[in-house]
């Protein structure tokens, strides 16, 4: 075949067939990366670990077992009626676990919408396994945001959106020290 029959140039037609179909591919990995940026406390880096990591999303069942997959499931002990659980699997990508315990952090945030979540959470099993669980969380979020093709809504997380007032009462509270001179003890 002479270079003057071939498309695109010296390019045979193979060549550029693999190359404009890795452009689309490229198209739709920038939609999917801007998609997934807009998660509160999800960046670049995080994002391509994700896509790095899951690769084609088609391939898991169900959020759990991209969870399973990421080593963010928590283990199971179980010999007759006696069911125990324990920490996390750790198997998998310890760079996407990483990833998504620091984006975690972030739920801390009052701003965050997975903050109710942490923040109940965290009053009840402590920081440390709040951290993990909405880790967990977000490794599920991201998935069904690859897998559906749909952008970020808070709504879908089972939480209210505004501004809520909320009124504290407790029973006890530090006593405050009168100005001046210190009270004695």
């Amino acid at each position: 075949m002479c270079a003057c029959t071939m498309p695109y140039g010296d390019k045979p037609a193979s060549r550029s067939g693999r190359w404009i179909t890795s452009w689309q591919t490229s198209q739709a990995r920038r939609v999917d990366i801007r998609r997934l940026q807009a998660v509160p406390g999800v960046g670049p880096i995080v994002v391509l670990t994700a896509l790095a990591v899951f690769a084609d999303v088609q391939r898991f069942a169900t959020a759990k077992h991209v969870a399973s997959y990421a080593g963010l499931a928590p283990s199971t002990y179980q010999s007759g009626d006696c069911d125990r659980h324990g920490h996390i699997t750790e198997r998998g990508s310890a760079e996407l676990r990483a990833m998504l315990c620091e984006a975690a952090h972030h739920a801390r945030r009052s701003t965050h919408p997975l903050h109710p979540y942490f923040l109940k959470l965290c009053a009840r099993r402590g920081y440390k396994i709040a951290i993990v669980a909405v880790a967990h969380r977000l490794c599920r979020l991201l998935y069904v945001l690859l897998r559906d093709g749909t952008d970020f809504q808070p709504t879908r997380l089972g939480v209210d959106e505004g501004p809520f007032t909320q009124t504290i009462t407790r029973r006890f509270r530090l006593t405050p020290k009168p100005a001046g001179r210190l009270a004695a003890i």
